[in-house]
């Protein structure tokens, strides 16, 4: 590539002989002085006769500008040469503080290519070329003007910053330097011959260059950073197109907040424990667990859901001493719409898109339609709300504020307000607008999403539960930007160390993601809602429970069990979070693997543990999350039972028992609890 950078001028003396008064020059470009021709006998110029050409071109020192910068024109300070070719005739000499060269032509149309190169006697590296066409005219001193252009060898790009944090949006000035060969920086204003191109290695469509070319020395340059979590590094590269050149990338790291550690629990005394672990269960939404009274709900369960209707069953909760009451709000996505799609005439049902009068509180495509996806003939589409309109925002706060004129509630668990905009691919349609007709086109990135989203959430008439998450890693989306909302009060996990019906094992490190996503939560002074999809035969149950156990936070965890497939006697709460561990001998900040043996198997064990309130001595969890068995790890403490669960709920009867023997080893997705 060739940066058209500056003029550097030589002047071409004309006569019927070689004159050698032609020369000088000086400064970082040659200037001759015109030279009068000499003449004939008859006081006329030879038309036809040779003309000699005299070319001084002065090389600028190393000295003369800091850093090794040219002032506005390319002639390397590190020209050792240089050559001219006309009419097939190719000519070098050696540089000192100039280049000098005598050609000589025939009067005419000539043709000069001149190049400039880093060794004697035209060897090298060509540092900068240029080349004319211009007349010659006999009997007149000729002076021509060529532009040099340098020949780029070197890109270095580097960054106004080198690290952004995880979350927190961002524009970085991007600075490319153009070098020759000699190592010289290419400056100047002219545009380059070719373009330097710039690009990432971010697939996911968290930053972005603008612009991606750049066509001159100086050309300002940026790189914004939307804020999404989970990148790591992303790596900025130059190149220019059909040429070999040398290019020194620059690296932004996305850093993720640097985790608070989380307050500890305040001490105990023996005996005080709880009759159980934080728990929230389903109560009266599709039905689960509507039959078990009241007053037995209250002493079980710290959190209820009821349904986003008449609320009947929280309300009795809360009458009967229950602590939290959780109503259940779609303030994302709008059930039971069909068609048509714009316009007084379409038709939703849902919750809160059944409040909505403006056109202006849906997301719609390029189209002019709302976007949707189609769910069955009964359930028809769901429609996206845009979270930056006003009027969704009333509709949203409308509906909240009809659920607590119903009754007392505490909570609103906000269903699919947690994820993010822009997916793993860089485009909407693997995040929000997953399984939707088309992309939207009111909000289009996630820097504009992020404020719209805080509105919409923060419209509610009480405190959500978020429910979503950055779905390729697990995390809190946005380095925590919903749960760090004023009108957020927990992060919800939907499938917490699940994988559609099967417990989360160590394959595409699922089980890793679910424990420091519960880490990171804490860290964000944040109550993580553990909602356990598993089918839940007893070892599944034993799994997600030794699981939970391993990042258990006494002041921010919570387990939801089983919320979708109750048990074979229909009801989903469970015997063994009447279990609650106290007094771990180690723990995990921000990384689960502090806590990974060296068999594989994750430790944690507890000095002090409770049952229904009553002390059981010192306790532990093992879990292999790995698809291999591996031998049971060494513990500290000496454990003599396990547990065991039957098949039953805890309002049926079940118990969760110390019955079973400590296993020898552990087969692939399983666990023990041990006391």
């Amino acid at each position: 590539m060739r940066a058209r950078i500056v003029a550097s001028w030589f002047s071409y003396c004309l006569a019927a002989a070689l004159l050698t008064a032609c020369g000088g020059g000086g400064g970082g470009a040659s200037s001759l002085p015109p030279v009068a021709p000499p003449t004939g006998g008859s006081g006329a110029p030879s038309s036809s006769a040779p003309a000699s050409v005299a070319i001084s071109i002065a090389i600028p020192s190393a000295t003369s500008a800091s850093s090794s910068l040219r002032r506005v024109r390319y002639i390397s300070a590190g020209t050792k040469s240089a050559s001219v070719s006309y009419a097939g005739t190719t000519q070098t000499a050696n540089c000192d503080t100039a280049c000098n060269l005598n050609a000589s032509v025939t009067p005419g149309t000539v043709t000069f290519a001149l190049s400039l190169y880093d060794g004697s006697n035209g060897t090298g590296h060509v540092l900068s070329t240029g080349s004319t066409t211009t007349t010659i005219v006999a009997g007149t001193s000729n002076s021509v003007k060529v532009t040099f252009g340098a020949v780029v060898a070197t890109v270095v790009v580097a960054l106004g910053t080198s690290a952004v944090t995880a979350g927190t949006p961002a524009t970085i000035p991007v600075t490319v330097t153009a070098k020759d060969a000699a190592g010289y920086t290419v400056v100047g204003s002219d545009p380059y011959a070719t373009p330097i191109t710039l690009s990432t290695d971010d697939a996911s469509g968290a930053t972005s260059l603008s612009p991606a070319t750049v066509t001159a020395p100086g050309a300002p340059v940026s790189l914004a950073y939307n804020g999404r979590a989970g990148l790591g590094a992303v790596h900025v590269a130059a190149a220019i197109p059909g040429a070999q050149i040398t290019t020194q990338p620059a690296t932004l790291t996305v850093q993720n907040p640097a985790p608070a550690t989380p307050p500890p629990s305040a001490p105990q005394p023996s005996g005080s424990a709880p009759a159980h672990v934080k728990t929230y269960y389903f109560y009266g939404i599709n039905g689960v667990n509507a039959s078990i009274p009241a007053s037995w709900m209250a002493a079980h369960a710290d959190y209820v859901e009821d349904d986003g209707d008449g609320v009947q069953h929280a309300t009795a909760f809360k009458n009967a001493g229950g602590k939290y009451a959780v109503s259940y709000t779609d303030p994302a996505y709008v059930p039971y719409c069909f068609a048509p799609f714009s316009g007084p005439q379409a038709t939703c049902r849902g919750q809160v898109g059944k409040l909505v009068t403006d056109e202006s509180a849906w997301l719609h495509g390029a189209d002019g339609t709302r976007v949707r996806r189609f769910v069955d003939n009964s359930f028809g589409y769901q429609e996206a709300l845009n979270p930056g309109s006003p009027a969704s925002q009333a509709a949203y706060r409308a509906t909240t504020q009809a659920i607590l004129a119903n009754g007392p509630i505490d909570y609103f668990f906000a269903d699919d307000s947690g994820g993010v905009f822009i997916g793993d691919d860089g485009t909407q349609m693997t995040g929000w607008m997953y399984g939707f007709n088309e992309p939207a086109v009111e909000i289009t990135t996630d820097a504009q999403f992020i404020p719209a989203n805080r509105a919409m959430l923060a419209a509610a008439a009480k405190p959500v539960i978020v429910n979503g998450i950055t779905p390729y890693t697990l995390q809190p989306s946005y380095g925590g930007a919903w749960i760090d909302s004023p009108n957020v009060a927990a992060q919800n996990y939907e499938g917490c160390y699940a994988d559609g019906s099967a417990v989360a094992g160590s394959q595409a490190n699922r089980w890793v993601y679910q424990s420091n996503s519960l880490l990171t939560t804490y860290a964000h002074h944040a109550t993580a809602v553990c909602m356990m999809y598993a089918q839940p035969t007893p070892a599944n149950r034993i799994y997600d429970m030794a699981s939970w156990w391993m990042t258990y936070n006494e002041q921010y965890a919570v387990a939801a069990p089983y919320t979708s497939q109750p048990l074979n006697d229909g009801f989903t709460v469970v015997p063994e979070f009447e279990i609650v561990p106290r007094g771990p001998l180690a723990s995990a900040t921000s990384d689960i693997s502090a806590l990974r043996s060296a068999t594989g198997a994750y430790v944690r064990e507890f000095a002090s543990c409770y049952q229904a309130g009553t002390a059981i001595g010192p306790c532990a969890a093992v879990v292999n999350p790995t698809s291999s068995a591996v031998a049971m790890p060494a513990l500290s403490g000496h454990y003599t039972t396990a547990l065991a669960l039957d098949d039953k709920s805890m309002y049926s009867g079940g118990k969760a028992t110390w019955t079973a023997s400590v296993p020898a080893s552990l087969a692939p997705l399983s666990a023990a609890i041990l006391r």
